[in-house]
């Protein structure tokens, strides 16, 4: 980190100091879609050498910013200038390289062929070189200090961990001057994100200027030097990080202030277990044996490759266990039965990959939101009259703040925050007994955030099992009464209480019950 920080006063502060010209200057950027102000005359200036963070709500415009530089979107006014010299990038060919939300992979390609996409493929005698494509990718993983998979794997096989990091390894494979990564520990667990932080120290220190957008406040200590906020299209501020504070923060990106303590956790452990797993084998891993009481908030956490997801896919029947019993309500949970049975008896899952598991692609947010009679508890071929159906999809939006509050518009055109809000409304709704949640607020702004934990709380109020699988730490010490910690497939720590925090989360991860002295 020092290096980092020598390197940061050096060339950004040195650049300012010095008046040159920024790396890359935005000023008066405007930009509308159909009569709507997305970017309203926003300016943003990176020096070489700086990390500067880029925060803002979902649907505050951070996204549109983005897609104008990488020239997908052409803008409506301002300019763009990269060394003092203006440019258009819907024109123009620019040293800036981009981790998008959507990654833009191609999983039907290996691991390898996706780097060499963007990097070139190696060729020898006027041939692919399949054996540099295998090595090349090798290189660049091991340059980040994250272990490689196997570079012939096909990329649809990877989870979505995998996949945002190999996001970042095709970005920084290019050589770039400024590199833009939008959310790129959104679905990293903690070891995976630290690796990524070194990674772009190491690129500040070298005079790259990098664009950090994230909606994890507490990761941009001691990685960001500056930090722009946005709101509604605007910019309300640039301060530099350590002249502000995580609360000023949230207030200028919600206008507003924001009573995070108002989510009180429940004295669970007394009522009588909606769920209970005895003797639970995944994939010659185990064995898992807990339960989740009713009204209590559950998290299963640990790092990449764990075991956490497939516990919960076993609950819900997209994966089966080897062995072991699953109870719902105390009644035996059959193997055999389908992931339409096990919705009618009351189990919901919310995918934590959005855009590959839980998004109708082409469809709207009303079709999104209400997909299956089945998830809202009714018969397959009962009439449902529209003008209810535009009702009760009204509400929802309203009661999930869902923007647009448009019906009709395609769930592509939305926010992944405003999209996660829509699929989290989608099973929020139904009368489900368990809840297993996949990254609930991932790639979700702060505001939203805190309205999805109020949800989930409410429906433990109500009688329902939570189970959050989370690789945010911060998360589950924030929302959960009990925090189960896997490791290779078993449980290595049970946490609740004063020893449920962001510190024994991440020591039970990574050490085994023996080492971290869990209980």
């Amino acid at each position: 980190m020092a290096v980092g920080g020598a390197a940061r006063h050096s060339v950004a502060e040195h650049a300012m100091e010095a008046g040159a010209a920024p790396a890359l200057a935005i000023d008066g950027l405007t930009k509308r879609f159909f009569g709507t102000l997305a970017l309203d005359r926003v300016d943003l200036a990176l020096q070489r050498g700086e990390i500067h963070a880029l925060i803002g709500e979902n649907g505050a415009g951070k996204s549109t910013l983005i897609k104008c530089l990488a020239g997908i979107y052409q803008a409506d006014g301002g300019e763009i200038r990269l060394h003092g010299v203006r440019v258009e990038p819907w024109l123009h060919e620019l040293p800036i390289s981009f981790v998008h939300q959507d990654l833009g992979l191609v999983d039907e390609l290996s691991v390898g062929e996706n780097v060499a996409l963007v990097s070139g493929f190696p060729r020898r005698r006027g041939l692919i070189d399949w054996r540099g494509v295998w090595s090349q990718a090798r290189e660049i993983y091991a340059a980040m200090q994250v272990e490689a998979p196997d570079p012939r794997l096909p990329v649809g096989t990877l989870g979505a961990a995998g996949r945002a990091i190999l996001g970042i390894v095709r970005a920084l494979a290019r050589r770039s001057e400024i590199v833009v990564l939008d959310e790129p520990t959104a679905s990293l667990p903690e070891p995976d994100a630290q690796h990524l932080f070194q990674v772009l120290r190491t690129l500040r220190a070298s005079g790259k200027g990098i664009i950090y957008v994230s909606h994890r406040l507490n990761e941009l200590a001691g990685l960001a030097d500056r930090v722009t906020v946005l709101r509604d299209g605007r910019k309300v501020r640039t301060a530099r990080l350590a002249d502000t504070t995580p609360k000023a923060l949230v207030r200028d990106m919600l206008g507003r202030e924001i009573g995070m303590a108002a989510v009180a956790h429940a004295a669970g452990g007394a009522s009588q277990p909606v769920l209970t797993a005895s003797g639970l084998w995944i994939g010659r891993r185990g064995p898992v044996d807990f339960e989740i009481a009713a009204g209590d908030v559950v998290g299963l956490v640990g790092l990449r490759g764990a075991g956490q997801q497939d516990i919960g896919r076993a609950i819900f029947g997209a994966v089966r266990p080897d062995t072991g019993e699953l109870r719902l309500d105390g009644i035996p949970l059959s193997p055999d039965e389908s992931i339409p049975e096990r919705i009618a008896r009351g189990i919901a899952l919310l995918a934590g990959d959005r855009g590959r598991e839980s998004a109708f692609s082409g469809m709207s947010v009303q079709e999104n939101m209400l997909p299956s009679p089945h998830i809202g508890g009714e018969a397959a071929w009962r009439w449902v009259a529209p003008g209810r159906e535009r009702r009760r999809i009204a509400a929802r939006l309203e009661r999930f703040d869902v923007r647009p509050r448009n019906p009709a518009a395609l769930i592509d055109w939305l926010s992944g925050g405003n999209q996660q809000k829509v699929f989290v409304g989608r099973w929020l709704e139904s009368k489900a007994r368990l809840f297993i949640m996949e990254e609930p607020t991932a790639g979700v702004d702060v505001g939203a955030k805190f309205a999805i934990h109020q949800l989930l709380r409410d429906a433990a109020a109500r009688g329902a099992g939570v189970l959050v699988v989370s690789s945010d730490f911060e998360e589950v010490a924030g929302l959960c009464d009990r925090a189960l910690v896997i490791g290779r497939g078993r449980i290595t720590a049970d946490l609740h209480g004063g020893d449920l925090s962001v510190d024994n989360l991440i020591a039970c991860s990574s050490m085994g019950r023996e080492e971290s002295g869990a209980d």
